[in-house]
């Protein structure tokens, strides 16, 4: 029963997941009017195709999410990059601003929603069965 719970609570996080990845994120990143990124001050690159590049990844990584969504315990490795990407970004970006080279509230609630999704995954994560000992 509380696999089940916890299945089903996997599933709405990896929706809200896939869905912030892909339009907040991703697709600005990569189709955005450089325009739209500055009104959020995020910091736009003189040559925007690593941003470009970033776009792509989060995109990807999205598609990758909503796979998860439709059935997270066939597509548990994607669960499992996720803890590696949040947690990788929420570092980074704790570092940044405790250094004092990031001012964006913008990429602040973005450190902070990839927090909360890294401690989501790590405690919603599907364990998997051990196969039986012969």
């Amino acid at each position: 029963m509380i696999t089940d719970l916890k299945l089903i609570w996997l599933r709405r996080v990896l929706f809200v997941k896939a869905l912030l990845t892909l339009l907040a994120w991703g697709l600005p990143a990569l189709l955005g009017p450089l325009s739209l990124l500055a009104i959020l001050r995020v910091p736009i690159p003189e040559d925007p195709i690593y941003l470009r590049l970033f776009g792509g990844a989060c995109t990807a990584f999205g598609v990758a999410y909503w796979l998860a969504y439709r059935d997270p315990v066939r597509n548990v490795a994607i669960v499992k990059a996720g803890l590696a990407d949040n947690g990788l970004i929420t570092l980074v970006i704790l570092f940044l601003g405790l250094t004092g080279n990031m001012s964006s509230a913008f990429i602040w609630l973005s450190g902070f929603l990839t927090g909360l999704f890294f401690l989501l995954f790590l405690f919603l994560i599907p364990r998997q069965e051990q196969p039986a000992a012969r």
